[in-house]
């Protein structure tokens, strides 16, 4: 999907593209999934998804993306109220 041709792609076709063994793929996914949570977008799936196919990349941009992404993601969840009862 293009982010400039209308939007943003869903979280599940970000997480196809994570996947990819394509570097220039993983960055505009990963580019795509930040904008999306900056926009206020919860993307729960996107995290593992980054662990597993991004973290260890020796791509220097894909490393600044990856940085990038840590300040973005939310650190922690919020509580829901059955799980505080």
């Amino acid at each position: 999907a293009d982010v400039r041709a209308g939007g943003l792609p869903s979280e599940e076709e970000i997480a196809k593209d994570l996947e990819s063994t394509d570097n220039e793929v993983k960055k505009h996914a990963l580019k795509a999934a930040i904008m999306a949570m900056l926009g206020g977008e919860a993307m729960p799936r996107i995290l593992m998804q980054v662990i597993r196919f991004c973290i260890n990349s020796d791509d220097k941009q894909l490393k600044k993306l990856c940085m990038l992404y840590w300040e973005v993601v939310p650190k922690y969840q919020e509580f829901t109220s059955e799980e505080i009862a």
